[in-house]
């Protein structure tokens, strides 16, 4: 195959399968911009977190009552797109080539694979970024600049390139803070993210496809997206918003009407093609902020506070089976061992109903507030067990870089070969032994027995159970072996029967009503 062709057809597929961030779809390399000014490079220097916050421009003035009709927004919006830039970095080329071989129009353009020597050595990304201080701080996203191999920044409307330096950065909330060397630069005032509400208007400025300076407009969808609702980062609470973001956008401003940055644009709900469909999602402007603040707190790193358990939704059946009638909880599905969680005494089936006297709504919040807590700070929680509320108070550990180091379980046991047992209506089960972990690769350190088959039209497949999980407790009883899942299951009388189950990586609590 002739490199140019090639080339045409490696674009068209990057182009089909690139994953769905408001990003940095690898654009062509832009014309040479004029030569930037003859400066020393830039140097971030040392900046403290109390020097951070004094050099933004915060404006937290709520914003008026909707009145007459507004014609225009050009003045306000002359105002606030100087700041925003382009932002250009080099990556290695062969970074993101794994996840492209798994998509499967990657996997039919080059059956055989990529070949050797067609990648080119480094490949150039675009995005976009915000200036909030006129010394030169810009906040943009992580993915943005993360391994980068040199960063430029242009202003728009200006001939100014300049050479950029990353100061932090923090990949579970995708926030990034870069400098240039510059004096007296536009900026964009810093507006209360926590204020906004579902239809305030909203403009999107950034770079999106490598056209500068583009502004949509739309409204607050949602507030507090989780990062369950986007799947890019571990730890966010989202703007939802139906102002265009597109490829290129990441990094760029969600300004409000009045001018002011509420949130850092991030990544969309793409199309078939990757393109907007209208659900656009901003890190708020107030958390970027405070992201920033511990990161120059903690050298370089966010201390997240670590609790140490799997939370699930308390869903209806779950609640009943619990004995809880309020509409309102977070159940504990699995506590690790050595963890502040289990030292305490949490348990699995434990439902918490407050953090700090804050009602617990739903897992992926509460795991935020969790992580937005310092290290080794004593808090409390109000737990309902077997009819019980009571408070436990414990003091958290320090999120680990890699949290596989507390996800130790009970050593396998050991099951003799047999034929599948009938456990429920449509479920069989049996031990779990060598040949169903090769089967359903499950790893040495899960105990229980494994759920051979599940009928599709079940309770059961309803209450989420599937072929390949391994069921540690029947209604919180442990179970090792089948005759032990039998047992329990033939000493339960209710109407809603708990399960606790292992797919391998996971734990969670189903509630299967069987009556």
């Amino acid at each position: 195959m002739k490199t140019q062709s090639f080339s045409t057809a490696l674009l068209l597929a990057l182009s089909a399968v690139l994953p769905i961030r408001a990003q940095e779809k690898p654009q062509p390399v832009p014309p040479k911009p004029p030569e930037p000014a003859k400066a020393a490079p830039a140097k971030p220097g040392k900046i403290t977190s109390a020097e951070w916050t004094k050099k933004l421009k915060f404006d937290q003035a709520p914003l008026p009552p909707g009145g007459a009709a507004v014609t225009s927004y050009a003045d306000m919006l002359a105002k606030a797109t100087p700041a925003v830039v382009t932002i250009f970095s080099k990556r290695e080329g062969n970074a993101e080539l794994p996840d492209f071989f798994n998509e499967p129009f990657f996997k039919r353009l080059f059956p055989d694979g990529l070949p050797e020597g067609q990648m080119p050595e480094t490949q150039p990304v675009t995005g976009s970024g915000v200036i909030v201080s006129p010394d030169g701080y810009i906040l943009t996203n992580n993915h943005v600049v993360e391994e980068s191999k040199g960063l430029r920044v242009e202003l728009q409307g200006e001939s100014r390139s300049f050479e950029a330096t990353l100061v932090v950065s923090d990949p579970k909330s995708d926030v990034a803070l870069i400098k240039i060397d510059g004096t007296n630069l536009p900026v964009i005032p810093v507006g209360d993210s926590n204020r906004l509400r579902v239809g305030d208007v909203m403009f999107a400025i950034g770079n999106p496809f490598g056209l500068a300076q583009t502004v949509t407009m739309g409204i607050v969808s949602a507030l507090g997206r989780s990062a369950t609702d986007v799947q890019i980062v571990d730890y966010a609470n989202f703007i939802q918003t139906d102002a265009a973001i597109n490829r290129g956008n990441s990094g760029g401003a969600l300004i409000d009407a009045a001018g002011r940055l509420v949130g850092i644009n991030t990544a969309i709900q793409g199309g078939a093609g990757g393109g907007n469909v209208g659900i656009g999602f901003a890190i708020p402007s107030m958390m970027a902020i405070e992201m920033v603040e511990k990161l120059l707190e903690g050298d370089g790193k966010v201390r997240r506070g670590f609790l140490g358990v799997s939370l699930q939704p308390l869903e209806p059946d779950l609640a009943e089976a619990l004995g809880w009638k309020e509409n309102y909880g977070v159940a504990i599905s699995h506590v690790y061992p050595n963890t502040p969680a289990s030292k305490a005494g949490l348990k699995p089936s434990d439902i918490i109903l407050k953090y700090n006297g804050a009602r617990a709504e739903n897992p992926d919040k509460l795991r935020l507030v969790i992580s937005n807590t310092r290290p080794s700070e004593e808090v409390s929680f109000e737990i309902f067990r077997a009819g019980d509320v009571r408070t436990i108070k414990l003091s958290l550990a320090e999120l680990p870089d890699d949290p596989r180091e507390f996800l130790g379980g009970a050593p396998g046991a050991p099951g003799a070969p047999g034929t599948p047992m009938k456990f429920l209506e449509g479920v069989e089960i049996a031990e779990l032994d060598s040949a169903s972990r090769e089967k359903f690769r499950l790893p040495d350190d899960v105990a229980g027995v494994v759920v051979e088959s599940v009928k599709g039209d079940s309770v059961a497949a309803d209450a989420g159970l599937e072929a390949g999980m391994v069921i540690v407790e029947v209604n919180q009883v442990p179970v090792a072996t089948v005759a032990e899942a039998l047992k329990a299951r033939k000493d339960f009388t209710g109407t809603v029967l708990l399960l606790r189950v292992s797919d391998g990586e996971n734990r969670s609590i189903l509630a299967i009503r069987v009556k």
